[in-house]
């Protein structure tokens, strides 16, 4: 059984924001990356890839919560695309107060099982890690 794709219009808009700010501040272009390679894009300069990036939107102030939650799936294909490539894999969250970047996978991670019930899939339930938000590095403040 396929399982359903769940991406929107609004989350790949979302993409592009971050993509945006990223290609300003680190002097890059971000190329969307195929849905089999599970990270959203390949930050390239000069004609050459340079790091590999998960971009996400949360609606939530950076620090309303302790720490971040992530699939550990998403943690383990960042890890191998390092592994294959020698390049870093970073997560950038857009935070509704700021904008934020951290190293996949982080130090000092926790797993858990959790995962979203919004979309009443059970398949969302599933290994996450968990880390400290003070982990991250504020690329961005006040956005909105």
């Amino acid at each position: 059984m396929t399982r359903p794709y769940y991406e929107t219009e609004q989350d790949l808009q979302n993409e592009r924001q971050i993509a945006k700010i990223i290609e300003e501040v680190h002097n890059c272009k971000l190329i969307k990356m195929p849905i089999k390679l599970s990270l959203d894009f390949m930050a390239v300069r000069d004609g050459k890839a340079v790091a590999f990036i998960e971009a996400r939107q949360r609606k939530n102030k950076m620090d309303r919560y302790p720490t971040y939650m992530i699939s550990l799936y998403k943690v383990m294909m960042a890890k191998q695309l390092e592994a294959t490539t020698g390049l870093p894999s970073l997560l950038a969250v857009q935070f509704s107060d700021k904008f934020a970047m951290i190293k996949l996978p982080p130090k000092n991670i926790e797993t858990r099982i959790g995962g979203s019930i919004s979309r009443n899939d059970p398949q969302d339930i599933e290994p996450v890690v968990h880390f400290n938000i003070s982990q991250f590095k504020v690329v961005k403040h006040e956005l909105r």
